[in-house]
């Protein structure tokens, strides 16, 4: 049934059962990694490039904490 079906989490495309890419990824907000779905390599790549940069973007501008 495609009600159930899985989204990647980068592009927001459905992925058919199966088909599935999962990777344990880091949620900005969140600690440690969580596992989520891709509908490819590359774009599992491309999400982790994306956060890793995020990150190192917050932490050079700071918090309003510190």
């Amino acid at each position: 049934m495609s009600l159930f079906r899985k989204k990647c989490i980068y592009c927001r495309k459905k992925i058919n059962k199966g088909q599935e890419i999962f990777r344990n990824v880091k949620i900005p907000g969140f600690i440690g990694t969580k596992e989520k779905a891709f509908c490819c390599p590359e774009h599992a790549n491309a999400y982790e490039r994306e956060v890793e940069e995020h990150l190192k973007k917050s932490e050079s501008e700071g918090s309003c904490c510190h």
